[in-house]
């Protein structure tokens, strides 16, 4: 029904256009305008909701149904009017230099959801109120952050054989300092592991009895909807030279891996570079030795990308939606995430629809790692939207 309104809409501007009167001696076009009202105020407020009310006249008793059909057009026409209205309009001078204006009303929004709230009928009279969801969905803009559970595993450092030996215990310090980064950022609730190796084939099992360094030392597990860090730093060499100087120069590579808790599936990695000159070689020893970096000066120049590398991993992952795979229990539609996740009551969820372009849901309980939803149209076959994977919205109901 809903999919069907703008091609009505369009369908009736077209009728509009050529219900002009066709008469002999139109001289000529004086003007064509078209304009927008409420457009640009509409796209600032976004989605909200709104209630609206559509009347249609019983005809004949037999008629009652598409009466219904009728009013529910119109309130959902009203609906879409609550975004902003499109006005297209032209001017025509006839024969009898008499002028008629023609306007064209569309809606200048969408309506992404909608439930029937009431209906009522009267003697004459089919009247149907429904409460939309109308706008657009809100782009992702990081306003709100979501708390992050993470799992720093075992570290990976590697150093090629053209690099100076120094540099090894200068990539084990930035590597310290990087880890401390992780476990200081904000919003971030950081475990610890750095003495195991991530490892996702012995994870996977559910079952460690025979297991033994299972049952001496514990399995360091990553629960569904967290996120798996590993840090690495590669470090390799390469030399530079011209007619008159020739200089040794160490490129690091720090990579932060993510992967999903539960199944360790590669989620996403970041990457910051430095290139720094270790040694020059002149003409004359004593400027080179004098321009040779200092180890301080190593070591900050190897620590320097840290903080930008470690707060855009952070920004990604607090500011990415949080999203899950709807499964059926029982009566009711779950999602494996909970308060664990940071999910709270109330939160509105959105999935891809049926009959309408977008499902609104709400969540109506949590648990510690599951969430009940329920959608805002109550009388739709929640069958339907199993396996649908819903993508959770931090936006107050107006």
């Amino acid at each position: 029904m809903i999919l069907d309104l703008y091609a009505r809409l369009e369908q009736r501007s077209w009728l509009d256009m050529l219900r002009l009167p066709l008469l002999m001696g139109i001289s000529v076009l004086l003007a064509v305008a078209s304009f927008s009202i409420g457009a640009a105020s509409a796209q600032e407020r976004g989605f909200r909701f709104t209630e609206t009310t559509g009347r249609a006249v019983i005809m004949d008793a037999d008629l009652q149904q598409e009466a219904r059909l009728m009013a529910l057009e119109e309130a959902l026409y009203l609906a879409a009017l609550e975004g902003g209205a499109s006005i297209n309009g032209f001017s025509a001078v006839m024969s009898d230099t008499a002028i008629e204006d023609h306007f064209v009303v569309r809606p200048a929004s969408r309506i992404l959801d909608y439930t029937i709230t009431n209906e009522m009928i009267g003697e004459q009279h089919y009247e149907v109120t429904i409460r939309a969801a109308i706008g657009s969905l809100p782009q992702a803009a990081c306003k709100t952050r979501r708390t992050i559970n993470a799992t720093v595993f075992k570290p990976r450092i590697s150093q090629a054989p053209n690099t100076p030996a120094v540099a090894g215990p200068m990539a084990v310090q930035t590597m310290a300092s990087l880890i401390e980064s992780i476990d200081s950022q904000p919003r971030m609730n950081v475990r610890l592991a750095t003495e195991t190796v991530l490892d996702p084939a012995r994870l996977a099992r559910a079952n460690d009895e025979y297991d033994y360094k299972a049952l001496t030392s514990g399995v360091v597990r990553v629960r569904r909807g967290d996120v798996a860090i590993i840090p690495e730093i590669a470090l390799r060499g390469s030399r530079q030279q011209s007619s008159v100087q020739r200089r040794d120069i160490m490129t690091a590579t720090l990579t932060l891996h993510l992967f999903a808790g539960e199944s360790y599936d590669p989620l996403d990695s970041f990457v910051a570079e430095v290139d720094m000159t270790t040694r020059n070689h002149g003409i004359f020893r004593t400027i080179n030795v004098l321009n040779d970096p200092s180890r301080a000066e190593l070591l900050a120049a190897l620590k320097a990308p840290i903080r930008g590398l470690v707060r855009r991993m952070a920004n990604s992952v607090q500011c990415a939606p949080l999203t899950a795979r709807l499964s059926l229990a029982g009566a009711a539609l779950t999602v494996p995430v909970g308060s664990h996740h940071g999910m709270r009551q109330n939160a509105l969820a959105v999935a891809t629809g049926t009959d309408t372009p977008w499902q609104i849901m709400r969540v109506t309980s949590v648990d510690e790692m599951q969430s009940t939803l329920t959608p805002l149209n109550k009388n739709r076959d929640i069958a339907r939207l199993a396996g649908r994977t819903v993508e959770f919205m931090e936006i107050p109901q107006l």
